[in-house]
């Protein structure tokens, strides 16, 4: 669920934030929270009132919520978020309306944090005009960040996100090399080619996007990886094992697998490991889910598919089950097929799991 915070300042600002939070609830997966301030609260009792100054609200909201809509000078929207802004991976989307509600303005976070697209959605609700300032958007070309958030792609070196739609813009050779059919906005300096192309030793000619999960060495500078987020990866490990040593056989499992870990998007293992502060420190760090399955279903994966997994009395006598990590990995992935079966890597145990990817 993503959650909007619309902040208004004053009343005729907090009759508008009114119709923007209706608007933003046609919105799937949205949920919005009008702010007024508490001498307001009286006309508009579906708002949540403040009375705290308005840059301490804000610190708030810019840390809980995805994105903010505020009814006020874009002066002094300036004053009140400039302290807070940290990364344009995380930071929310930020759009600010006037108070007649004549332009919605995209921000912050244009791209990946949906700025742009959240302008557009009030503007055409309301009736009123969007003002996006990004260059790719200005100019009618497509954007890397924003492609990589519509197919769930992660981008990979992040830096040179900025260097390709800065290329785009410039008029300077793109080249898209993919075997999955992406809706990318043609222009005369973009191509769009199979991976196999690069693979057998295409000449580029200029700048270079693989969207591809595989590792693949020897690309020249700037070259951009958008890796399909496919990868779920099981763990088992002894109790007390450091978050370092997990990652560190986690990354050595990947390479095995030939895939980046730009690519995974969910970690699992047996219920009882949960609370392991190697397993739970290594999610955290790398902002990647960790989920649990009880020795129950874990057993039941074994009865199913008993001639194709690893299964061990040794460690079923230690711990209940058979083996975690293959086990683990399919519960997560329904649907999916081991790239990877159950590698030992000191005291981890890991296996990986692809989704198919579309």
């Amino acid at each position: 669920m993503r959650k909007i915070a619309v902040v208004a300042i004053t009343a005729p600002g907090s009759l508008l934030g009114e119709r923007v939070a209706a608007g933003l609830a046609g919105i799937p997966d949205t949920a919005a929270t009008l702010f007024v301030p508490a001498r307001f609260a009286d006309r508009h009792r579906t708002a949540r009132p403040f009375d705290c100054p308005l840059p301490d609200l804000c610190r708030v909201l810019f840390q809980d919520y995805r994105g903010l809509v505020m009814i006020m000078a874009l002066g002094i929207v300036f004053r009140l978020l400039a302290p807070l802004l940290n990364d344009k991976r995380t930071d929310p989307a930020v759009v600010v309306l006037d108070e007649k509600g004549q332009f919605v303005i995209s921000v912050l976070s244009g791209h990946l944090g949906g700025a742009n697209d959240l302008a557009r959605y009030l503007a055409g609700y309301l009736g009123t005009r969007a003002v996006i300032t990004t260059a790719t958007d200005v100019h009618g070309l497509p954007a890397f960040d924003v492609l990589a958030r519509q197919y769930n792609l992660a981008m990979e070196p992040f830096a040179a996100v900025r260097e390709l739609n800065a290329a785009l813009v410039n008029g300077e050779p793109v080249a898209i090399f993919t075997n999955i059919c992406l809706e990318v906005p043609r222009s005369a300096n973009l191509t769009v080619r199979p991976l196999a192309a690069f693979e057998s030793g295409a000449d580029t000619g200029g700048w270079t996007v693989l969207v591809t999960g595989k590792l693949i060495k020897g690309v020249k500078p700037g070259t951009l990886f958008l890796r399909p987020r496919n990868l779920v990866v099981g763990i088992g490990c002894r109790r007390g094992v450091t978050g370092r040593e997990i990652q560190d056989a986690v990354k050595q499992a990947l390479e095995m697998a030939d895939r980046s870990f730009a690519g995974v998007r969910l970690l699992a293992t047996v219920d009882f490991r949960l609370n392991e502060p190697g397993l739970i420190g290594m999610a955290e760090e790398w902002g990647i889910p960790l989920t649990g399955f009880s020795r129950e279903e874990i057993e039941a994966v074994f009865k199913n598919r008993a001639s194709k997994l690893s299964y061990s009395d040794f460690v079923f006598q230690k711990i209940g089950v058979g083996g975690v990590c293959e086990p683990a990995a399919l519960l997560a992935a329904p649907g999916a097929g081991l790239i990877l079966p159950k590698t030992k890597l000191g005291g981890v145990t890991v296996a990986v799991a692809e989704e198919s990817w579309q």
